[in-house]
């Protein structure tokens, strides 16, 4: 059995530093350790300082169970995280990123059963109905004030005509988004296509599913901690009230039965976001501001469960998908879980979809009228058509040539949302959508633009009844900002 000066010695030649717990687990596994060392060595992984936590998340490709690493079993499941990537990108990896996206959201559609199904090259001279799901390429309005769009597939290109006195469809077309995929209903040749109608991927569940346990998951995004604008005040008094030191006695019974908190991004104001934002920063650094959002969740009850995603203030790489947050940034918490942005977790039987996105600002600006939509209808736009950010361009993303990860393939329950400084609650075919609000007051920025931020307000869900409370920290008191009905008897909402 090595000693802990050997472990130590050969960690080190393999590029390893350990934190305490990790040595003590490496001392536990005898002489095994060794050749462990050596297949992590193997995988060329990011982290050079084990713990258990970063341990744990290499156990499959190492063989090794959760139970193995010491680590304990948490009441969640991380279903979709998403790694660091690394490489050249050359124009091959363009083809073969959308091809992806093209083929798991045609699946989607073909699933739907349409007929007269057909690639874009099968269409001949002659004239018939046709079904062909295609990548919208471009969008232009012809001198008749119809809508020409081009059509593409993995055959070729077609051009598809909306009428304009077709009122409906052309104001529907008119909000489609260059690189959507959708199924068009078609008529005509070759030569020219013309719409009957067009269909999303679209999503949508057959029935809304309940959580296993009357437990609450509480949602909280945009701490922006660092920046001027930060109101501490109201999220410690968010943190005693988790802590059932703040409240009225119906609250604070709410409180006990909260077991999991997840942070949807953007959790510091970070450096260098944008222009001259040093002017706005009251903590300099991001280190100091991750310091100092260690030191408010250390504050939380250890029972709560953690998890955190990053947004674009945080110490990643601004472009979606984004890893979760390094430990050299964070760490020193058993009780925090960093996952990537996005995201999906399962918490009590429910698949929660996490994004902290910048995604909606697609539609807000290419959407016809974008400017009248609220968050609810961006997030309805984005489960429509399957994809976070479908149109290309208008937003930094990392490209993985196997698969696009902004693709929602499998449907969450539940669909949450960061980056919009205010609360949303809806439901759409069955899917929970929640927007989360911000612990910023109203910046110059969001005053220019005449953004007006909801802060200091936090989701409650109820894992088994689906209903969400939202509470307000803005004040002194803490207050009911939606709902007053418990569906949870309260006498039984005391933890045990």
């Amino acid at each position: 059995m090595g000693n802990k000066k050997e472990i130590l010695k050969f960690c080190m030649e393999k590029g390893f530093f350990l934190d305490r717990d990790m040595l003590e687990f490496f001392v536990d596994m005898g002489d095994g350790v060794f050749d462990v060392v050596d297949k992590l060595k193997d995988l060329n992984m990011n982290e050079k300082i084990l713990t258990l936590i970063v341990f744990d998340r290499y156990k499959d490709r190492l063989g090794l169970k959760a139970r193995d690493s010491g680590v304990s079993e948490s009441g969640f499941e991380v279903l979709k995280d998403i790694r660091a990537k690394s490489g050249k990108v050359g124009a091959e990896d363009f083809v073969s990123y959308f091809r992806a996206r093209f083929e798991v959201l045609r699946d989607i559609l073909i699933g739907k059963g349409f007929d007269n199904l057909t690639s874009i090259r099968r269409i001949g001279i002659g004239s018939g109905n046709y079904t062909v799901i295609g990548m919208v390429y471009s969008k232009r309005i012809t001198k008749n004030k119809n809508l020409l769009i081009e059509v593409e597939d993995l055959t070729g290109r077609g051009i598809v005509l909306v009428n304009r006195e077709n009122r409906d469809l052309f104001e529907r077309a008119g909000n489609l988004l260059l690189d959507d995929i959708v199924a068009f209903r078609v008529s005509g040749s070759s030569k020219m296509l013309f719409a009957n109608d067009f269909i999303y991927p679209d999503a949508k569940l057959e029935k809304e599913k309940f959580g296993d346990k009357d437990e609450f998951v509480a949602f909280v995004s945009d701490l922006h901690i660092g920046s001027s604008n930060f109101l501490e005040g109201s999220l410690m008094r968010f943190v005693s009230w988790l802590n059932s030191e703040v409240g009225d006695e119906r609250s604070r019974n709410l409180a006990r039965k909260v077991r999991y908190l997840i942070l949807v991004g953007d959790n510091i104001d970070g450096v260098g976001v944008y222009p001259e934002q040093e002017k706005f920063l009251k903590i300099k650094g991001c280190r100091g501001q991750y310091k100092k959002l260690i030191e408010i969740l250390s504050r939380v009850r250890k029972d709560i469960e953690i998890i955190m995603c990053p947004g674009q203030n945080d110490a990643v790489w601004i472009g979606e998908p984004q890893p979760g947050i390094s430990e050299k940034w964070i760490s020193g918490l058993d009780n925090l879980k960093l996952v990537s942005n996005p995201s999906v977790i399962k918490i009590g039987g429910l698949d929660i979809l996490v994004s902290h996105s910048n995604g909606v600002n697609q539609f807000r600006n290419l959407f016809s009228g974008g400017g009248n939509l609220e968050v609810d209808d961006f997030m309805r736009e984005i489960l429509r058509r399957r994809h976070l950010a479908p149109s290309y361009g208008e937003m930094d993303i990392v490209l993985d040539k196997e698969r696009d990860d902004l693709v929602i393939d499998e449907l969450p329950d539940v669909f949450v949302l960061g980056g919009q400084h205010k609360v949303k609650i809806s439901n759409y075919n069955n899917i929970l959508n929640i927007s989360t609000s911000c612990w910023q007051s109203r910046t110059d920025f969001e005053a220019k633009v005449g953004a007006e931020p909801e802060p200091c307000r936090v989701p409650i869900l109820n894992l088994k009844s689906r209903e969400v409370k939202v509470l307000d920290f803005s004040s002194e008191d803490v207050r009911w900002d939606v709902g007053d009905d418990l569906v949870c008897e309260l006498g039984g909402c005391d933890g045990d």
